[in-house]
């Protein structure tokens, strides 16, 4: 009975066309619920604001320009569905939530689109089971990253899909407040503040995206019961840059992400019984900070490989489980052995060493955190035990590397770049050519016959 109320509505939909220079407002307002609208101009400059739920098709991706006046695309009806158009120019009044598009409707579908020239990108202010899907989101870089809105803003939401998007030079990527069970899967974001930026928003999963070249990957704050399963956060580089940054989170599961190449791996404050589990932490300058109030954190099965420092504490921690009731993590600093060849080692490993209690008394001493005298410390520590001042341990190292087969490294590289065969031909020029310009010169020379 429902197929076949459906199949009549399909067959009795009426299709609009909208010719370059025609009106989409005008078109919207002679539709009926369920109409297609379709774009087959190449250029509109117009606000639209759709009431009634249809479809609207751009054909071969047509812009509708706001002039930088307000927002360009409002969508009012539930239902409405927009397919394949260029939305761009929205006005620059942050304070009026201005946005490309604009959703207060509840089962709105955007896919396979495109936003330009934005202030906040897409904008679902109160709609729920949104799904927001394949589109390009690019926010405006004549404006300060202050001025600028967000690529996706989530606000007083429920049950949305977020899929397959690109965005980037936005303030943030995707923006959530008060905005719980929603999925984000497969997106990439980058070049913006946060990647991420979470408030007040809880039940939601992140799976199998790329957060890179951003201040923070994600910036988590005043949520729980979080999933975060094979998402790589990467690249994120600064003075105040981390890969995650957890400010009074709770509940949250990290499982078989990638955590690489940034400033700060994790950076937890007031956060409590979190779980990261076979997670990849690689060459981070810093791995893991810890600030008061992280308590009831488990860290097991990860691997912590190539980082400066693993740990900085500024507060004593002994609430901290480095390890489960089977194994702890990987450490490639480790040194210890295993008799008993069961993998894990036999002493436990000092996740602080000396070096990095000194940094978190006096934070100053990081200058020095590549010099001999830090590693001298270093060896001395491991010559003298009784030098160790920290008191944080992870009681059963792993010896190898743990299998944590579905951590994305593919990903972290799919999107990073391959190297130009010409770029690297200059670089080469550029570096030897100068040293062999000098040794031409600075040869002795030859004196012709005849000369003193």
């Amino acid at each position: 009975m429902l197929c076949a109320a459906l199949s009549f509505a399909v067959a009795s939909a009426a299709i609009h066309h909208v010719a370059q220079g025609e009106s989409i407002t005008e078109t919207l307002q002679r539709a009926e619920p369920g109409d297609i609208v379709r774009l087959i101009g190449h250029e509109y400059h117009e606000n639209v604001v759709i009431d009634v739920p249809v479809t609207l098709v751009g054909v071969r991706m047509p812009v509708i320009r706001g002039d930088y006046q307000g927002n360009v695309v409002h969508i009012r009806a539930p239902g409405t569905e927009i397919r394949g158009v260029h939305v761009s120019e929205a006005g620059s009044r942050l304070t009026k939530d201005m946005a490309c598009i604009l959703i207060e409707a509840d089962d709105v579908t955007v896919r396979d689109s495109r936003v330009s020239e934005s202030l906040h990108g897409i904008y679902v202010k109160g709609g729920n089971n949104v799904l927001i899907a394949g589109n390009r989101i690019e926010g405006r870089t004549d404006l300060i990253e202050a001025d600028r809105g967000n690529g996706i803003h989530l606000w007083n939401s429920t049950g949305n899909r977020i899929v397959d998007n690109e965005i980037f030079n936005a303030r943030d990527g995707i923006y959530f407040s008060f905005a719980s069970k929603t999925e984000i899967n497969r997106n990439h974001v980058h070049d913006v503040r946060y990647g991420l930026h979470y408030m007040y928003s809880n039940e939601n999963t992140f799976s199998d995206n790329l957060f890179e070249h951003n201040v923070a990957g994600a910036a988590l704050m005043y949520s729980e019961d979080i999933l975060f399963a094979r998402n790589v956060f990467a690249r994120c580089r600064g003075y105040r840059a981390y890969g995650i940054l957890m400010q009074s989170m709770s509940r949250v599961t990290a499982k078989s992400n990638l955590i690489l190449d940034n400033s700060r791996g994790l950076f937890l404050n007031n956060a409590d019984s979190n779980v990261f589990e076979r997670n990849d932490i690689v060459d981070n300058d810093l791995a893991i900070q810890l600030n008061g109030g992280c308590d009831g954190n488990l860290f097991a099965r990860n691997n912590f490989l190539d980082n400066l420092s693993e740990l900085l504490l500024d507060v004593s921690d002994r609430e901290t489980r480095w390890a489960d009731d089977d194994a702890g993590n990987h450490w490639s600093r480790y040194r210890g052995y295993d008799l008993d060849g069961d993998g894990v080692g036999d002493v436990p490993f000092g996740v602080q060493n000396v070096f990095q209690v000194l940094e978190s008394k006096v934070p100053e001493v990081r200058f020095y955190l590549l010099s001999p005298a830090s590693e001298m410390l270093r060896a001395a520590e491991r010559a003298l035990p009784i030098l160790r001042l920290g008191d944080v341990e992870d009681p059963r190292p792993l010896m190898r590397a743990a299998d944590n087969s579905e951590v994305p490294w593919e990903l972290a590289g799919h999107f990073a770049g391959t190297p130009s065969p010409g770029w690297a031909a200059a670089y080469v020029l550029g570096a030897v050519g100068p040293l062999g310009l000098l040794v031409f010169f600075s040869r002795p020379r030859q004196r012709r016959p005849g000369t003193r």
